[in-house]
Formats: structure tokens, C-alpha cells, sequence
């Protein structure tokens, strides 16, 4: 078994690869914007699955030969289709980005598999997602040793030797993570993939399918962008509320700036269709990073690279979750 400690990179592509496919954001409404029968979506028989896809736990797969279906490496681009903010993007292949800042190592052989909702470990180790055989996304789950105690919200590092050892506490995972191996600890979720529970104040479960992944995502305030550190308040894909993800801008998607992804525009603007958003620059791309605007300010979009836009309200009439009232998003009304 091999585990790529490329946390900061898979992290990213599998950020980008959850706004378009194959996710569940729980105390929500489930969102399925992933084709059944495509690659890596949803599927109820094998005979649902197209070409030689194999249907494999509710997920259609490449059979591989001997019988053995994985998923490829490759994930989808955003395809946010919220109300406002809707951009089509195309494919990201995760696995292009390199060995990045950590490069390969090999897990105890002797690790066993495990439920990152049971936490079925044996006592003194944790459940928890790592990328095996160079998947580009973490695609699988093992024990591992427990070696610290951080909480939800705690700062925390990544044993970049392993990749899935971190200095949370069992339950909890170290996530949003920078170059340097470096984040915060998100508690995971609780329950069943069907009935998942999160016990942080305003976060919602995130059950990836095809994945391994179960996070109590913070909600935030995209006008306040009051997430933990590297990470970003975008839109939730079913244009219900806002919640924090991964921040793969690197501070190079500001206004007016052509996007292809939900999580590449900085912090306080949002990938949106370029014909709501029609900066000349991102004419002909895929998407454009609009402003965040309050309702309540007259001139909340004053001095935006676009002219003739004004601030639009985010939610349709009386959707807006509590004290979220006042988000719009800079745009032709």
C-alpha cells in the first residue's frame, strides 16, 4: 500500500472535485449535480453505469483487470449551480500536480482498512483518510496512532512522512493544511452516511461518495470570511447557506479575474458566470470572480472593474438562512 503525503495538493483537487460531484452536505438538503451512470456518480445496478463502468457501493468505476474496480485519478471540475453563482468548468487532473512539497512514502503494510464513521480502531489509533496508490484524492481509510489531542478549530500539523498521521485528537482530522504540512483540526462527522451528525455549532457534514471523507464543515459568512486559517467562504452547491473550504487561490483570483473552479477566486469574491459578471477579461472562460456585496451598503459595488453591475441579492426571497440576509453578489441585476 502507498500513501502520497501530498496533503496540501490533494487537498485542493479534492475540494474542487467535492463542488462538482459526488458530495452530500448534510444538515442540509443532499445535492447530486454528478450525471448516474457517469464515472464516479451515483448508480443503483452495474447496468445503470455506462460503457464498462462497473457499479461498485452505490458509485460507478473503471474495472480494472482481475476484476477490480477503481476509481480513476481524474475528478471533475466545478459545476456550481446555485441560483447566482453558477459556473461550468471542465476536468482537473489531480494527479498533474507532481509530488508537490512531500513526495512518496510507504505506510505499515500491516495498517488495517477501517470506517471513518465507526472510528473501528483498535484503542491508541484513529480512522482516517489518506490517498492510497497515488489516486490524486483520498480515496481510502486506516488506523493510525493516535499522537496528539488538538480539537475542532485547533491548530495542527500533518506527519508528512505518513500523510495520514496528524497531531489531532481521534475523531478529529487535520485539515485546510498550507505547504507546510501546517492547518487546523476539523472534527469528523458522527452516525451513518445516511444519518450523519456533527456536534460543532453551524457546521454541516460533508459525506464525499467515492471517498473517504466525512468533515463537520464550518459555516461562515461570506461577507465576513470568518473561516479558520487557508480556507475560504464559498457558496454551498445547493445555493442554501455558506460553508468553508479549502483556499486555492494563492491570492491570485481577485475581482474581474477569469475562474474554473469555486475554490481558485480569493477570499471574498465567488467564481460566477462570466455573463452575470461580464468583466472583459474573463470573456470566453468558463467563470469570473465576482464580489461579495451587503444589501444594506448603497455602494457596496462602487468601483468594481465592471460597470452597470450592482449588489444582487445572493438568496431568493425569503431563503436566506438567519443573519445572512444581507448577502448579495456584485452583478448585472
Amino acid at each position: 500500500m502507498t500513501v502520497r503525503a501530498r496533503h496540501g495538493a490533494v487537498m485542493l483537487a479534492l475540494a474542487m472535485a467535492l463542488m462538482a460531484c459526488g458530495y452530500e452536505l448534510h444538515s442540509d438538503q443532499s445535492t447530486d449535480a454528478c450525471p448516474p451512470g457517469s464515472e464516479g456518480c451515483p448508480c443503483a445496478a452495474e447496468a445503470s453505469c455506462d460503457g464498462a463502468l462497473v457499479c461498485v457501493g452505490g458509485t460507478c468505476l473503471v474495472e480494472q483487470s482481475g476484476g477490480e474496480a477503481t476509481s480513476a485519478g481524474d475528478t471533475t471540475g466545478v459545476s456550481s449551480t446555485g441560483g447566482l453563482h453558477t459556473s461550468d468548468a471542465g476536468t482537473s487532473d489531480a494527479s498533474a500536480t507532481g509530488c508537490g512539497f512531500v513526495c512518496e512514502s510507504d505506510a505499515p503494510p500491516e495498517s488495517p482498512k477501517c470506517g471513518v464513521f465507526e472510528q473501528d480502531c483498535p484503542e491508541g489509533q484513529k480512522c482516517s483518510a489518506y490517498e492510497e496508490d497515488d489516486a490524486g484524492y483520498l480515496n481510502s481509510a486506516g488506523c493510525f496512532e493516535v499522537v496528539g489531542d488538538g480539537q475542532h478549530g485547533d491548530p495542527c500539523t500533518i506527519d508528512v512522512a505518513e500523510g495520514a498521521i496528524d497531531d489531532c485528537a481521534a475523531g478529529v482530522m487535520c485539515w485546510y493544511t498550507d505547504e507546510d504540512a501546517a492547518g487546523v483540526c476539523v472534527e469528523l462527522c458522527t452516525g451513518t452516511p445516511e444519518n450523519p451528525k456533527c456536534a460543532p455549532s453551524n457546521s454541516s457534514c460533508l459525506v464525499c461518495s467515492g471517498c473517504a471523507i466525512n468533515l463537520c464543515l464550518p459555516g461562515c459568512d461570506p461577507l465576513q470570511q470568518d473561516c479558520f486559517v487557508n480556507a475560504v467562504c464559498i457558496g454551498e452547491q445547493n445555493g442554501d447557506g455558506f460553508f468553508c473550504v479549502p483556499d486555492g487561490s494563492d491570492g491570485d483570483g481577485p475581482e474581474g479575474t477569469p475562474c474554473e473552479f469555486a475554490t481558485t477566486c480569493n477570499p471574498g469574491t465567488l467564481c460566477v458566470n462570466p455573463d452575470f459578471y461580464p468583466n472583459p477579461a474573463c470573456q470566453g472562460s468558463l467563470g469570473c470572480c465576482a464580489p461579495f456585496c451587503d444589501l444594506s451598503d448603497m455602494n457596496a459595488c462602487a468601483g468594481v472593474s465592471v460597470e452597470g453591475v450592482s449588489c444582487v441579492p445572493y438568496h431568493e426571497p425569503g431563503q436566506a438562512p438567519p443573519e445572512l440576509e444581507n448577502v448579495g453578489l456584485c452583478g448585472l441585476p
